[in-house]
């Protein structure tokens, strides 16, 4: 659980890519949300509560990626593989680090009465996550998609309600990024986010007031006098 909950943090930013390639590319989809999710209805081969990372991505609709929309909404492009470095594997029957010292075991054989499987623990990094063809992790994949407007349509005020918080959540994006990104250009972010549901901007304006407020901190205007020690009036002073 707690290599889970390091991997969550981990993986919040992070590309998709097809089959593990390093090509720019190949780039499709992007990590804006993760969470630690647990179905009290199963157990894993361990006989443990099963618990996964469940994460919300991001893509751009662009003729370009079209095709590849329509085969994650028909269900298939779903299995999906992930790039990670850990500090330790280790043997779930004699408990020896894979990495360090290796063992005799033999994953997915019977020790004892005990299922042999290894144990990742302490994650260091994590690269990407890809569409793959066969997952290691058979339960591995795209679990749903949302397509804006898919759904039935609310009763008017709250569709009034919903348009001016995207309006709001906007102009937020908008402001925060002309503070830490300058360069880039008002008309193209807009372009950009035209169709990005309103949880996506939310993560773009959070992650761009953090970066503007590490860039550009907020100053005191009115700060106190250096030589304010040596003035008897100091305490009719700001």
């Amino acid at each position: 659980m707690e290599a889970l909950q390091k991997l969550a943090g981990l993986f919040i930013g992070k590309t998709g890519i097809f089959d593990h390639s390093a090509s720019g590319k190949d780039q499709t989809a992007r990590i804006y949300e993760t969470a630690i999710v647990t179905d009290p209805d199963r157990t894993t081969a361990a006989g443990e509560p099963y618990t996964c990372l469940r994460a919300k991505a991001y893509m751009v609709r662009t003729e370009k990626n079209k095709d590849l929309i329509a085969e994650i909404e028909a269900g298939i492009k779903k299995e999906t593989s992930v790039g990670c470095c850990v500090q330790s594997i280790r043997c779930s029957v004699c408990g020896k680090d894979i990495k360090a010292e290796g063992c005799t075991h033999q994953k997915g054989r019977v020790y004892g009465g005990k299922r042999c499987h290894y144990l990742l623990d302490q994650p260091a990094d994590a690269y990407e996550w890809s569409f793959v063809a066969v997952p290691a992790q058979r339960n591995a994949g795209v679990v749903k998609s949302f397509t804006p407007g898919a759904f039935a349509p609310a009763d008017p005020e709250t569709q009034a309600l919903a348009a001016a918080y995207r309006t709001e959540l906007l102009g937020d994006v908008l402001q925060t990024a002309a503070r830490c990104v300058p360069t880039l250009e008002s008309k193209v972010l807009r372009s950009l986010c035209a169709d990005a549901p309103a949880d996506v901007l939310k993560a773009l304006r959070d992650a761009f007031r953090a970066q503007a407020d590490q860039a550009l901190p907020l100053l005191r205007q009115l700060q106190a006098d250096p030589a304010a020690g040596e003035n008897e009036n100091n305490a009719y002073q700001i």
